[in-house]
């Protein structure tokens, strides 16, 4: 059979395009003008204020970004503890991978970059940074940073290694190695002591200030799948989130009491001391803000919920101020209300590869970033950004226009209210399964169809039929065994499911082939299952339009074949370079790949041309690309860079 031929309609971004941030434009080179296909650009799709470094000086909190800004900078933020004003943001020629951590002396900020020998310092009077001490290597990340006396104490990965750094100059002394770990999470100093925690294996060591040999206070921790998270030292006792246990101990060991943590939360990730000489604890995920008792935690408030943290810091007349990894300030008095700002709507907010994208009837765009999902109104210019917990994999509309999302790593299927943005909980994937692959309401039978793969070093993914008359999940693992469910797509009655002998994130596959399948959505029995390709180990996404099943393929990358579900045959195929989604409008075919990072029509009948459309577009996408057709079918919504742009199709 024939393979099919490659054409170019549209200039290589490389060798002409020019690209700006807004209302920007995506040109052919002068001699494709006349076929050339132009995008428009709305701005960025998605803003995230995820944070990692969070430091205070006075009336002043300062966040440092967890990513780096399109132009590569590290983006601080300057805000009031007591108003959520903005009063600074500025954009730092840090080279990193975005901030880790931050510490504050009372006059400057020092940041430990992610992937940085130096760790930095920024005046906030001048708006200034410097590399200030060389502290690490360039893959050096900063764990943990504390400032005591004359020196900062910080903790790095991937040593493991407590050292310290005199602020009067800059000069680096080395306290040791923790643990075999490659993280050294969590460092505490006292008058005497310096404290270096590890993730796991969790491990103790308490070095005299002055330095010396350490000495090994692991016995008094407990079992802990993450090790130490978080520890601080005061009035003579050390205080260990290790696991699911608080524990404290006199620097000895004597004294030793364990706190079990409440069955709701997870982990107590930050530790602080308040004004008052209080000491509490902030747990991961529920947010619920503890007083640390003699022998247990006191539940005094909950700021917020479905966040970690990166900051829990005591303000004076006893009020404390938390910083979360998504960018939230809040502050509360323990026993009393909070009040949170969300930074990304007061300036910190940052362009982000995005998640996962659809086009709503109601001529609204909605994009899922890390956890956060902005609604666009593309022609009106205006947009609502709301908070919802995790990354959002897949969305589908429902019935009345209610959106239904996949949220990562929780496993959630949610439901978001159209007007009011508000998010109902369905439930949970559960069975092994991780990542929402494609979500398709079945509208005849009100259920959700959703593809998914499994959870880390597994093979076997699923497809869940979601009842939303009473919200009951029906999970479907035998469907394509010891494979994770790649894609789903529906046709009449019948779905059809892609596989990947991989699975997540495993070493290797179990079985040879990888198989595509064919379930009956009525009766939720499989129909057929096949090894179409013997040499092919994992598809990546299908689509089929009449009596055709067009197959992409990750291994081999970019294969793909037109498979006649009539005659059972191949009647096409051919290689796109990358691996992506295919989709289809008004009888055409539709890829759109990484790699290549270029948009193609696909031929619908054999010895037909693969023509591509726009070659080497600017990547946005955090997972595959996609395709969200305009109602004519004359373009297709998607992400040009970093920015939501729609794509003008040629004409049939």
């Amino acid at each position: 059979m024939p393979l099919s031929r490659r054409t170019l309609l549209a200039g290589s971004a490389a060798t002409g395009a020019a690209l700006a941030v807004g209302q920007g434009t995506f040109l052919a080179p002068a001699s494709a003008a006349e076929d050339a296909l132009t995008p428009t650009s709305f701005g960025p799709a998605s803003l995230t204020a995820a944070v990692r470094g969070a430091a205070v000086i006075g009336d002043s909190v300062f966040i440092t970004s967890r990513f780096n800004t399109p132009e590569g900078r590290m983006r601080l933020g300057e805000f009031d503890v007591h108003t959520g004003e903005n009063r600074a943001i500025v954009d730092l020629p840090i080279p990193s991978n975005g901030g880790q951590k931050a510490a504050a002396d009372g006059r400057y900020v020092y940041l430990g970059p992610a992937g940085s020998a130096y760790v930095y310092r920024y005046d906030p009077q001048s708006r200034e940074v410097v590399a200030w001490s060389r502290a690490g290597g360039a893959t050096t990340w900063y764990y943990d940073m504390v400032v005591h006396g004359e020196h900062l104490y910080i903790g790095t990965y991937p040593d493991c290694t407590v050292k310290r750094i005199r602020l009067a100059d800059g000069s680096v002394e080395t306290y040791g190695r923790i643990s075999t770990s490659q993280y050294a999470a969590a460092v505490a100093v006292d008058d005497e002591y310096v404290y270096g925690g590890s993730a796991a294996p969790g491990t103790l060591l308490r070095w005299p200030k002055a330095g010396g040999a350490p000495t090994n206070l692991t016995s008094y921790l407990s079992s802990s799948p993450v090790g130490i998270l978080d520890m601080l030292v005061h009035d003579g006792v050390v205080y260990v989130a290790c696991g699911r246990q608080l524990i404290s101990f006199a620097p000895d060991g004597s004294g030793r009491v364990s706190r079990d943590i409440p069955a709701e939360d997870r982990y107590i990730d930050q530790l602080t001391v308040g004004s008052d000489g209080t000491v509490y604890a902030l747990c991961r995920l529920t947010t619920n803000l503890y007083e640390v008792t003699a022998d247990g935690l006191a539940k005094v408030g909950q700021p917020l919920a479905n966040v970690e943290n990166q900051l829990l810091a005591p303000l004076p007349g006893g009020a404390l101020l938390g910083v979360t990894g998504l960018g939230h300030v809040w502050k509360a008095t323990p026993g009393g209300a909070a009040t949170v700002w969300q930074t990304a709507t007061r300036g910190f907010g940052y362009p982000e590869t995005i998640q996962s994208m659809m086009r709503h009837t109601r001529n609204t765009i909605w994009v899922g970033g890390h956890y956060a999902m902005t609604v666009h109104r593309p022609e009106a210019g205006t947009s609502d950004r709301f908070d919802i917990n995790g990354e959002v994999k897949a969305m589908a509309e429902g019935k009345a226009g209610v959106v239904y999302a996949g949220l990562y790593p929780s496993t959630q299927i949610v439901s978001v209210d159209p007007d009011s943005f508000d998010v109902t909980v369905l439930g949970l994937l559960g069975n092994e399964q991780l990542r929402t692959k494609r979500i398709h309401h079945d509208k005849p039978r009100n259920q959700l169809i959703v593809a998914s793969s499994p959870q880390t070093t597994r093979h076997t993914g699923a497809l869940t039929f979601i009842d939303l008359t009473d919200n009951s999940f029906d999970t479907h693992r035998e469907f394509l065994p010891e494979q994770s469910v790649m894609d789903v797509v529906v046709q009449g009655t019948t779905a059809y499911l892609a596989g990947d002998t991989y699975g997540e994130g495993t070493s290797g596959p179990i079985r040879k082939v990888a198989q595509v399948a064919a379930v009956d959505i009525v009766t939720r029995q499989l129909l057929w299952r096949e090894e179409i390709k013997p040499d092919w180990l994992s598809y990546e996404s299908l689509h089929v339009v009449g009596n055709l099943l067009y197959a992409m393929g990750r291994r081999p990358r970019g294969a793909w074949f037109a498979y006649d579900l009539h005659t059972r045959r191949i009647v096409m195929e051919g290689d796109l370079g990358g691996y992506g989604q295919f989709n289809g409008v008004d009888g055409r075919v539709f890829s759109w790949v990484h790699w290549t990072n270029d948009i193609c029509e696909l031929p619908t009948v054999p010895g037909g041309e693969t023509t591509v459309l726009y070659d080497n577009v600017p990547r946005g996408w955090y997972n595959n690309p996609s395709f969200h057709f305009t109602p004519d079918g004359r373009a297709t919504w998607g992400m040009l860079g970093n920015d939501l742009a729609r794509f003008p199709l040629p004409k049939k």
